[in-house]
């Protein structure tokens, strides 16, 4: 009987602990969290970088029929054999950003001229702006999602699917045959981001299914330690 009421009189001061432990391991997990950034912050921060120091051509087309398709291919073509010279000769984004603006409506003309050309008479809309990107593979690189600035050249209603390419620094190529960015090209991009940017656009990213295997419950784990050692101490 002594036994169990000595118990009794411990039972408070026991969950008091539990109490105490559970709140200062909260504590050093939100002083972790803040002073360490999750994988999930550091990748936004790297995106964001990268985004900083490129400029991407966004070429759409007016539907997904094989003659709006083809026809946006030609403009395409017609866009960066008018812009690669001058864009590869330029060496800082702003000075990209300045060249393209100023170039505007003679893209608007060149590829209105290649539209008529082909008997169809569709509106163009260019414009410099950022722009929502998904996950993009281009050749061997990847791409992260985000907001990107991109030269946007909307042929007709723009509803149909677009090409892309990174136009500063100059890495675009036509030749849908390619698997890999040429080694020169990405010389080109190692010059404008940092060795780990440049890193997180050829390595695989982690899965979602992997950051959640990665998961622990150790609230629950203390919470369980202290159980079974006051259960036993009653027993």
């Amino acid at each position: 009987m002594k036994h169990y009421q000595k118990n009794l009189l411990k039972a408070p001061r026991v969950f008091f602990l539990i109490f105490i432990y559970a709140v200062s391991f909260s504590m050093l997990l939100a002083g972790v969290k803040f002073f360490h950034p999750t994988e999930t912050q550091n990748q936004e921060i790297v995106q964001e970088n990268i985004a900083d120091n490129i400029i991407r051509l966004h070429v759409i087309a007016n539907s997904d029929t094989e003659t709006d398709q083809s026809l946006k291919l030609k403009v395409r073509d017609g866009i960066i054999g008018q812009l690669q010279k001058s864009i590869a000769n330029t060496k800082a984004m702003s000075d990209a950003e300045q060249l393209l603006v100023l170039q505007e409506d003679n893209i608007k003309k060149s590829a209105m001229d290649i539209i008529a050309s082909s008997g169809l008479d569709y509106p163009v809309n260019v414009s410099l702006e950022k722009r929502y990107f998904p996950v993009k593979s281009y050749g061997d690189l990847v791409f992260p999602a985000g907001n990107y600035k991109a030269l946007c050249v909307e042929i007709g209603k723009a509803q149909g699917r677009n090409w892309w390419c990174v136009l500063f620094p100059s890495l675009c190529f036509v030749d849908e045959t390619y698997a890999v960015v040429p080694d020169s090209s990405k010389e080109k991009l190692k010059e404008t981001l940092s060795d780990e940017e440049y890193e997180s656009l050829i390595k695989p990213q982690p899965s979602a299914k992997d950051n959640k295997d990665n998961h622990f419950f150790i609230h629950s784990a203390i919470y369980d330690w202290f159980y079974n050692k006051y259960k036993n101490s009653c027993s």
